[in-house]
């Protein structure tokens, strides 16, 4: 894989200063000066009041990213945000959130994914809820999603047999059929939510400059509830990928996505169905939210 300009440049800056996660020092450097400038304290249910108000309630489907690093003015556990979302939306309601391990484990040789004991690196969250009574999870080595409520199977229950991550089987794609709430608490502004990616799923049929989005064929190994092993092969992604998600927003409007904050905390919802049919009739247009791999050259 050639690596862009771009990428050279950031491997040097953190070889020459010692850093082995950028993005972690960058979170730690923001989070310091973030504690001088934000004294509010919030709770579970402040968290989710704002939620309520960015259109959250009984009977919804939710699925939350989260970085509880940048919850550091936060007074509760994980435990009590989990238990208030549900409590909120209900027992119509259905809560997600992604849970994939360790991507460079699920790739090497041997490795048979166990959704019963494998840790989620999706973030503390995440791993907790992955812990919490009741919750399932999807038998996909690569993006594994858990669940709760009353659409949990309809979203989980065919995620091994998708041909990538994000097809129509997947839980992603299921989700913005069901027009679910794609929350972000804390992550970065620029992330979109996985949700998106299955823009490239969907267009890889359509058109060449998806299609490379999709470049390697690997076979994965899960157990299923019997523990027996069984496998897949799946599509994914081996090119390199730098995004620019301003191509994308700056065409949005309140149909598709909010923002707001609570103390430092920012709180940011997608409205999945109609954020996704937007991003589609752009990717059809020649509107890609990478600018690597670039667009030019190709005819949309």
């Amino acid at each position: 894989m050639n690596k862009s300009i771009f990428s050279i440049i950031a491997s040097t800056i953190k070889r020459v200063l010692g850093i082995k996660d950028f993005s972690l020092f960058k979170k730690r450097m923001r989070k310091n000066l973030g504690r001088i400038i934000y004294k509010k304290k919030y709770s579970a249910q402040d968290i989710v009041d704002v939620m309520i108000k960015l259109g959250m309630k009984k009977g919804s489907v939710v699925c939350v990213h989260s970085s509880m690093m940048e919850f550091y003015n936060y007074v509760g556990s994980a435990e009590e945000l989990i238990k208030a979302i549900i409590d909120a939306i209900g027992p119509e309601g259905t809560l997600a959130m992604p849970a994939y391990p360790d991507q460079i484990i699920a790739e090497s040789e041997g490795y048979v994914f166990d959704a019963l004991k494998d840790k989620t690196v999706a973030g503390f969250l995440s791993e907790t809820f992955r812990r919490y009574p009741g919750v399932k999870r999807s038998l996909n080595a690569e993006h594994s999603v858990c669940a709760i409520g009353k659409d949990a199977d309809y979203l989980l229950n065919e995620h091994q047999y998708s041909s990538d991550c994000w097809d129509k089987k997947s839980p992603y794609y299921k989700m913005c059929e069901l027009n679910a709430l794609v929350f972000n608490l804390g992550m970065p502004r620029k992330f979109f939510g996985t949700f998106a990616h299955c823009t490239e799923s969907i267009l890889q049929h359509e058109h060449p400059y998806w299609a490379q989005f999709f470049n390697k064929k690997i076979t994965f190994k899960y157990y299923d509830a019997n523990r027996n092993v069984k496998e897949y092969t799946s599509n994914v992604c081996k090119i390199e990928r730098r995004q620019r998600d301003n191509n994308i927003t700056r065409y949005f409007t309140d149909k598709h996505w909010k923002i707001t904050k609570l103390s430092n905390l920012e709180i940011k919802v997608f409205y999945s169905k109609a954020a996704l049919d937007k991003m589609i009739e752009l990717g059809r247009n020649g509107i890609s939210r990478y600018y690597i791999p670039s667009t030019k050259g190709f005819k949309f």
